[in-house]
């Protein structure tokens, strides 16, 4: 690391030390709820109460918290409730959820459910912070790391987009004329700044949502316009392997409520997956439909296709389906960000050596809050 690099870096770390912590305390029993928050508010920290689960969960979506205590066993709205919107909506706070030594099972279905830790009541008080003080120290660490990979892919995307712009005018003859033996290299060069930038990009999305959550601005879609745009855009790379590309788009498709431009970089994560690997000659389809309640959309390839164990893992940050083909493991992690943001649902249906088909389902009549589950059972319909 240099010297510039390692002092900007200690600049942002002493800035990002003394941060405040904030921490909601939901408990149906006050006393309880009043002796946690007395004792936090010694240690430092703010702390807000709620008095049941429907109250926190409202509180939550008007205030940012680090650090959430719940009581799992809650009337109407429970601690699972409060669980489950946390990990869909706020990928940065952490949760530790409290009960009594009757619902150890609870706990630990909860720890599965994507709770930091549990404790169990009556439960002894140090023992307690040092609870919330290791759940704590792990966000302080995600976010120094988060500033750090910030800070290093900013300072790496100014310098690649001047390479990039550069050879675009070398290539284009700004400069005079190129000899034959210099475009390969040059086009090599701008090849490599590209697929750089794109991983710095992807970097920067995955550390916006660990960090603070993509922020949606929603508006009407023609979506089989999108559609037909970024297959249009792709042809010439379908023309290099020789893919056939087949569009199967319903006419009649209404238009959805989205924000485009996630919703178009979801469309190329998928495009981009299914040119890498669709073989040469192979083909790669594009479908849209509807129903009462979804739209949805689906690009299928001709590729090797996903082994049955790793078709839900696929979605996780960093997961790759073949360590041979070039990749981040970040784009279906990232898709899968956007679509769960937009309340849909995204399946992959594989068979091996016959190829994939992811199909992402968009609600037509959305919730009001942003990132609110689907359903009871969140999935839709297959489409027909």
């Amino acid at each position: 690391m240099s010297m510039d690099v390692q002092q900007t870096y200690n600049k942002r770390v002493r800035r990002v030390a003394p941060t405040v912590e904030r921490i909601l305390v939901i408990d149906d029993e006050r006393r309880m709820c009043e002796s946690i928050r007395i004792l936090l508010e010694k240690e430092g920290y703010r702390v807000v109460t709620a008095g049941d689960g429907a109250e926190g969960i409202e509180i939550l979506k008007e205030q940012r918290f680090s650090l959430v205590i719940v009581d799992l066993m809650m009337p109407k709205v429970d601690g699972f409730e409060v669980l489950s919107y946390v990990r869909r909506n706020l990928p940065q706070t952490l949760v530790i959820v409290i009960t009594g030594y009757s619902s150890m099972r609870s706990s630990i279905e909860a720890l599965r459910g994507g709770a930091y830790d549990y404790l169990t009541k009556p439960f002894d008080f140090d023992i307690f912070k040092l609870t919330v003080e290791k759940a704590l120290d792990k966000l302080r660490i995600q976010r120094l790391n988060d500033e750090f990979i910030s800070m290093i892919t900013h300072d790496l995307k100014n310098p690649l987009t001047s390479i990039i712009g550069y050879c675009s005018l070398l290539l284009s003859g700004a400069y005079g004329e190129v000899v034959e033996a210099m475009q390969p290299p040059l086009k090599g060069i701008n090849t490599n700044a590209e697929r750089l930038l794109d991983l710095i990009n992807d970097f920067l999305v995955v550390n916006k949502i660990s960090a603070e959550g993509l922020k949606l601005e929603k508006q009407s879609l023609k979506l089989n316009n999108l559609l037909q745009h970024l297959a249009d855009s792709v042809q010439a790379q379908m023309e290099i392997k020789k893919i056939k590309l087949e569009l199967g788009l319903d006419s009649d498709i209404p238009s959805v409520e989205c924000d485009p431009l996630q919703i178009e970089r979801v469309v190329n994560n998928l495009l981009s997956n299914a040119i890498k690997f669709t073989p040469l000659g192979g083909h790669i389809g594009i479908t849209s439909g509807y129903d009462d309640d979804w739209i949805w959309f689906s690009v299928s390839d001709s590729g090797p296709g996903i082994e049955p164990e790793k078709q839900q893992s696929i979605f996780e940050k960093y997961s790759r389906v073949d360590r041979k083909v070039e990749g981040t493991g970040l784009g279906l992690f990232i898709t899968k960000s956007i679509v769960d943001l937009h309340q849909g649902t995204i399946d992959v249906e594989s068979t091996l050596g016959e190829g994939a088909s992811f199909t992402v389902h968009l609600p037509r009549h959305p919730a009001q809050n942003d990132g609110e589950a689907n359903g009871d059972d969140g999935r839709p319909p297959a489409p027909a």
